[in-house]
Parts: structure tokens; C-alpha cells; sequence
């Protein structure tokens, strides 16, 4: 990956130079305006403008600012990747906090509506819940709306 960005980088470098290197004209239109273009005009005389050489740069110096650019590029690359394993994290709390809203909520409609509430122990064997147990349960259940569903953002 570091040996494409530096490719890239110096293909673009070579490419600016070049650009940078082109002639330019001189000339005097029929009304008298000096205009400077990249082509010569036709049947008219002109003058070639040559740029002067572009200064000359201290290799390492060069290098060593390509590899600070590539160093910055591969920070803010881990820090897009970063921000982007957060937001899934955060968007998968989120969900899970909606089941867990959600399921609250049921739970609470039940114990709330109806008769007497029967339950299945862990040993599979069924049982009516005590007007006490039913109570603390729909506490706990009201615990678990509040947790989930009124959490503010």
C-alpha cells in the first residue's frame, strides 16, 4: 500500500514538473494588447518565453517530506477506520438496547394483564407466581422500561 501512495506521489510530482516546463508566447495582438498563451499564433510573430529551471531540492529533504506525508496519510487512514468501528459499536448498542426496551416491555404488559401468572421453573416444573412475587417482579420489570426505553441519547 505504501509503495502505491509513493508511485502516485511521484508520477504527480513528475507530471506538475512537466507542466510546469512549457513554454509559453509573447506577442502583440492587432490592437495592440500583449497576450501571453501556450501556443504560438498563427501567421503573427512572437516571442518564446522560456520559464526559468525549477530550484533544485535536497533529495533527502524531499524524501523525507514524502515520507511525513505518508506517515500522515496512514494516521488519518487508522483514524477513519477507528471512527468507523466505534460508530458500528455504538449502532450495535443501540440495536441491542431496542431488544432489551423492547423485551421489558413485554415482560411488564404480562405481569401486568390477566390473572395469576404462571411460570416454569429451571427444573421445567410449573408454578403459580405469589401476589408478592408478581409484585417485585413488576417492579424489577419497571426497572428494566426505565433502563432501556427512557435512556436519553
Amino acid at each position: 500500500m505504501t509503495g502505491y501512495r509513493t508511485g502516485l506521489i511521484l508520477i504527480s510530482w513528475l507530471a506538475l514538473a512537466g507542466l510546469a516546463q512549457a513554454a509559453m508566447y509573447k506577442w502583440v495582438d492587432e490592437n495592440g494588447v500583449t497576450q501571453y498563451t501556450q501556443y504560438p499564433p498563427p501567421n503573427q510573430k512572437s516571442e518564446t518565453i522560456v520559464p526559468p529551471p525549477t530550484p533544485a531540492q535536497d533529495p533527502a529533504g524531499a524524501h523525507q517530506k514524502l515520507e511525513q506525508t505518508l506517515q500522515k496519510l496512514d494516521e488519518d487512514s487508522k483514524a477513519r477506520a477507528n471512527a468507523e468501528a466505534e460508530r458500528e459499536k455504538s449502532a450495535a448498542a443501540e440495536q441491542q438496547r431496542k431488544q432489551n426496551c423492547q423485551a421489558a416491555r413485554s415482560n411488564l404488559e404480562k405481569l401486568t394483564t390477566g390473572g395469576r401468572k404462571r411460570v416454569i421453573g429451571p427444573d421445567g416444573t410449573a408454578s403459580y407466581l405469589s401476589e408478592e412475587d408478581r409484585q417485585a417482579r413488576i417492579t424489577e420489570a419497571k426497572k428494566q422500561v426505565d433502563e432501556y426505553c427512557s435512556r436519553k441519547k
